[in-house]
């Protein structure tokens, strides 16, 4: 069978971009996320020792995040203040395309004890999260370098009026 030999290049570069197009035209930006987010987590321990040895009593901790247009973080988590943080696009049309990563990420510093008996100091943190049915839900990680992440809190968080 003989085709046009353009026609077929064509339709398959409509068929990749069609859906890519779609997912653009459909994206959330960093500014659509300001505002005040508020919810509840249990939390076990910021280290895996910590949440292990049960240095600490299990908890449900109050976690508040304060999202300006430009992308700053602000907040807390239990006890301890969210500093330096800033909320970042996390991946594109593709990635999304393809399920890998998340939408955004909250990447900065947590100081203080979450909860009481808790380590206390700075930590560096990642908080990955998608925005279903325009709600925060992902994981807030501790990273040190060299080391896998430690996930310490999960975020399910909802915008107040």
């Amino acid at each position: 069978m003989k085709t046009n030999s353009r026609i077929t290049p064509s339709l398959a570069m409509l068929a990749v971009l069609l859906p890519a197009f779609t997912l653009l035209a459909a994206q959330t930006t960093v500014s659509d996320l300001a505002g005040q987010w508020h919810g509840t987590s249990h939390f076990t321990g910021i280290s895996y020792e910590e949440a292990t040895q049960k240095k600490v009593a299990a908890q449900d901790v109050e976690i508040v995040l304060r999202i300006s247009a430009d992308g700053s973080v602000t907040g807390r988590a239990g006890g301890a203040e969210l500093s330096e943080c800033v909320v970042a696009v996390n991946r594109g049309w593709f990635a999304r395309l393809l399920h890998i990563k998340e939408d955004f990420i909250i990447r900065g510093k947590i100081i203080g004890a979450v909860a009481v008996g808790s380590e206390s100091g700075t930590n560096t943190i990642n908080a990955p999260f998608n925005l279903p049915e325009g709600h925060i839900k992902g994981t807030m990680f501790v990273t040190h370098p060299f080391t896998y992440p430690y996930p310490f809190l999960d975020l399910r968080l909802s915008r107040e009026p």
